[in-house]
């Protein structure tokens, strides 16, 4: 006896145009690119999922964003997409289509995309400094603690007066947050890379504690 096999919906190409209505409707960009690439240039409210070949992007995908929100890929041109939709597919995802030459072709209708400042560890940091569970992040006393699963809906509590700055170790959840935190209308988002000596936090931000 044989069993009918799967059927695959294949990937659309979608305009801009119509891919703006999707994500005005609920939906989120993806950006598949690394993540210095993405903090220094990327489509406002976009998703960073770091590209890597096997289980970990979507499983990543699967813990951090809700299932119920619609993704389009941005492609530009050097990730394998099959493998990208068949795997977020697989997580129970809808990915409605792809956007050829991702931030590029966003600009090019929209102006300049958005740019996140990078703090460098020894660095003074203004501002409210959040936590999300980026893994080798070196987090101090006073951060504002929300994991990265729980972010989309704790919106509430983060502040909407001067910058949110987010220690990153790794960075590749820290960098999802910056879309996440984007989405939501908080403007001015800042990326910490909290290696090296300790820090203090304390009124007026952190400062550099010699080791």
């Amino acid at each position: 006896m044989s069993y009918p096999m799967p059927v695959t919906t294949p990937l659309r190409k979608l305009a801009l145009q119509e891919a703006d209505a999707h994500v005005a409707a609920g939906a989120a960009y993806v950006d598949l690119r690394r993540i210095p690439d993405y903090l220094d240039v990327h489509v406002p409210g976009s998703l960073a999922l770091e590209y890597e070949y096997g289980p970990g992007m979507p499983g990543r995908a699967r813990d951090c964003i809700p299932l119920e929100i619609p993704l389009i890929l941005l492609d530009e041109g050097d990730v394998d997409l099959g493998e990208v939709t068949a795997g977020l597919r697989g997580k129970g995802f809808s990915v409605e289509g792809v956007v050829t030459g991702g931030v590029t072709s966003w600009g090019e209708a929209h102006g300049t995309p958005a740019s996140t400042e990078t703090i460098a560890s020894w660095e003074v940091v203004e501002g409210s400094v959040l936590d999300v569970g980026d893994p080798g992040a070196s987090v101090p006393d006073g951060a504002l603690r929300i994991p990265i699963k729980s972010l989309w809906v704790r919106l509430d509590a983060i502040p909407k007066q001067g910058p949110v700055v987010i220690a990153a170790g790794r960075g590749v959840r820290a960098a999802l947050a910056v879309g996440i935190l984007e989405r939501a209308g908080i403007e001015d988002v800042r990326f910490w890379t909290t290696g090296g000596p300790r820090r203090a936090y304390g009124k007026g931000g952190v400062r550099r504690v010699e080791p």
